[in-house]
């Protein structure tokens, strides 16, 4: 009776939420008659917001180190275009042309001006507008990567659930031990060995090709399948053991012990108590997943020839075509951003300490 004594204050009881609700109803009614303003610190909006006055500054800082980084680049756009034989009048012609003869602080001013309205000029190489192009390719990305990331969800977050709550038998060291497997292996590896398998051997899945969602829905995920497996096979492994390590500490915490002594089942227990206690940690694992599988992109669309932003910028950069390298980078910290805002407000949603402490 003393051990239960000690951890019940703790324990997520009912009575416990009985009386708390009430009591954060009063604190509520006080806070608005009080008259604190919808910034007050904790708020939800203030956490929003200062994640929104990030967004300015990181875009800005983004898109001068690439854009410096892309100058730096032996060559240039008009050795791209004219070939190493080309005169040097030919190539300052050119350049003159591009505009790439005028200094670089107005370069980079005039490019990050129309970049900022969503003009980010025409492509060196084709003439074509940079906006136009990407926005043609996103919807390719973005389509593998929710793919990827709903069927690494569906696998990876029951297996870690399964794996933290046997964490001392038998099964759940088997599944620790394929996670690490699946770590081990590149995803463009494993890439090909599934088209050797799906597309070679069986014939299941289409190895190439491309069809839009508006002209196809059922042909458009069925092209999709086989490039998005080595992204749910590698993102399944990482989140497999992220969640499996922080269940088997939530299955054996005080509070775990005190529900199972009060008789509550054990399905509740799993997925009411442990599981909510570490729902923070899974959203910031597939947040930080879903980034480094748009990544991945850039060789899967490649080994797989869709027309996605990935095989755009490793094309543009060998190209040197600099608008659209640029527009595409500048693109890819956009959806970066809008990730992890996401991501920081479920957690703040699910956990509201996030809030007060980072607001």
């Amino acid at each position: 009776m003393t051990g239960v004594r000690e951890v019940g204050d703790t324990a997520p009881t009912e009575t416990t939420r009985d009386t708390a609700e009430p009591t954060a109803a009063r604190g509520g009614e006080k806070t608005a008659r009080g008259g604190r303003g919808w910034l007050e610190k904790g708020s939800l909006s203030r956490f929003v917001l200062t994640r929104l006055l990030l967004f300015p500054p990181t875009v800005v800082g983004a898109g001068l180190f690439t854009f410096l980084l892309v100058k730096i680049i032996p060559g240039g756009p008009a050795y791209a275009k004219l070939g190493e034989e080309a005169t040097p009048e030919a190539i300052a012609r050119i350049e003159r042309q591009l505009g790439l003869d005028r200094p670089l602080p107005e370069q980079f001013l005039a490019w990050l001006g129309g970049a900022l309205t969503g003009d980010f000029g025409e492509s060196f190489q084709t003439g074509t507008a940079v906006s136009g192009t990407i926005a043609a390719a996103l919807p390719v990305t973005l389509e593998l990567v929710v793919i990827a990331i709903i069927g690494t969800v569906l696998v990876a977050i029951p297996l870690g659930v399964y794996a933290g709550k046997r964490a001392h038998l038998p099964s759940g060291r088997w599944i620790r031990s394929a996670s690490g497997l699946g770590l081990a292996v590149p995803d463009f590896f494993a890439a090909l060995v599934l088209i050797t398998i799906f597309s070679v051997w069986l014939n299941l899945l289409p190895r190439l090709g491309y069809t839009p969602l508006t002209e196809d829905p059922v042909a458009n995920v069925y092209h999709l399948i086989l490039p998005a497996l080595p992204l749910i096979l590698g993102g399944s492994a990482i989140v497999m053991r992220q969640v499996g390590a922080a269940m088997a500490d939530a299955m054996s915490s005080d509070y775990v012990r005190t529900a199972r002594a009060m008789g509550i089942s054990e399905r509740t227990v799993t997925w009411r108590y442990a599981f909510r206690a570490v729902l923070p940690t899974i959203l910031n694992v597939v947040g930080l997943l879903a980034l480094g599988q748009l990544g991945a992109t850039l060789i899967l669309e490649e080994i797989f020839v869709l027309p996605g932003l990935g095989r755009t910028l490793v094309n543009a950069i060998g190209q040197l075509d600099y608008p659209v390298v640029l527009g595409v980078v500048l693109v890819y910290v956009c959806i970066a951003l809008v990730v992890n805002l996401i991501v920081d407000l479920l957690a703040g949603l699910v956990n509201p300490a996030i809030r007060r402490g980072t607001s």
